[in-house]
């Protein structure tokens, strides 16, 4: 028998985090299974990609932690699969075939072929058929409704510094650390440039930020370019994720990486040579150092970065 919560889950934010705790307290109370049947895809990213940003987090990702909260086990569906689903049968399924006892969905849950279905008729549905549905309300910070579209746009527009508040932690992008062409190395700061995954995940916005690490075993700084490398690049418009640490000797070609974003520094340019970039990353790693030296936050609440002279 099972306990089970329903959704896309992207990012895990906090929202989710409030849900899943409750699903995973309740189902140890009676002895049920705590699941999550999680869609690989939100409906906007397969009918409407265009408006998509991306995803915060792939399926596996959201596996670990939605386990990490408690969850005995996650099951993972193509949305295109249950979107023409009649809700009775997308209920029975639920029923009869995973032996469902409780569910818990966010206030704004929908089902069934069309959408049609929402959190009350699931409610009462469950009265008629005899399970127990717990509708949870919409979490609220800052005065803004806790959502994954929400992060995205956060990210999207440069103020990864906001997205704690919505995520539960800073947003993190990972990969595994390849060899290039070693320009920056060249020029005095040598990169870690991470290979991300294709899997349709958001790229926040372009530009310089500041980043930290877990690095054997400890918490290394550094900062951080998102783009298509205009100084330096061949025009294939590839994005490409490079790290300075500001701790050297570190050899992590092949290691798998995963790097939080702090706070965005500035956009990217494209400058006139190598030397006018090596004098532009040798200012932002000299701001993004003062930032960590300084009792005071130096990114304000509206994404802002305050410059300092170093």
């Amino acid at each position: 028998m099972r306990a089970i919560t329903i959704g896309v889950f992207d990012g895990v934010h906090v929202g989710h985090a409030y849900i899943v705790k409750k699903m995973v307290e309740h189902a140890r109370k009676l002895n049920l299974k705590a699941t999550a049947l999680i869609f690989a895809m939100p409906y906007d990213a397969l009918f409407k990609p265009k408006d998509f940003y991306g995803l915060l987090t792939a399926p596996s990702e959201r596996s670990e932690l939605l386990k990490n909260l408690g969850i005995e086990e996650v099951i993972v569906k193509d949305l295109r699969d249950i979107f023409q689903m009649d809700a009775m049968d997308f209920i029975k399924m639920l029923i009869n075939d995973m032996k469902v006892r409780s569910i818990y969905v966010g206030h704004d849950f929908k089902f069934g072929n069309g959408a049609r279905g929402n959190a009350e008729m699931l409610n009462e549905i469950g009265k008629r058929e005899g399970f127990e549905v717990t509708i949870i309300p919409k979490i609220v910070k800052n005065g803004n409704r806790v959502s994954s579209s929400l992060i995205r746009y956060e990210l999207k527009i440069g103020k990864p510094e906001v997205v704690p508040t919505y995520l539960g932690r800073y947003f993190s992008i990972s990969g595994k650390v390849v060899r290039e062409r070693g320009i920056g190395t060249k020029i005095g700061f040598p990169t870690a440039n991470l290979n991300r995954p294709k899997y349709f995940l958001l790229v926040p916005k372009h530009g310089v930020y500041m980043v930290r690490s877990m690095i054997n075993g400890k918490i290394v700084h550094g900062v951080m370019n998102i783009g298509t490398r205009p100084t330096t690049a061949d025009g294939n418009g590839k994005i490409t994720y490079e790290i300075h640490f500001f701790e050297r000797g570190l050899n992590l070609i092949g290691r798998d990486l995963k790097v939080e974003l702090l706070c965005y520094m500035r956009p990217e340019f494209k400058f006139s040579n190598l030397l006018d970039l090596k004098d532009a990353i040798d200012h932002d790693v000299k701001v993004a150092k003062s930032m960590l030296n300084s009792t005071t936050p130096l990114c304000d609440t509206q994404g802002a970065f305050k410059r300092r002279k170093a």
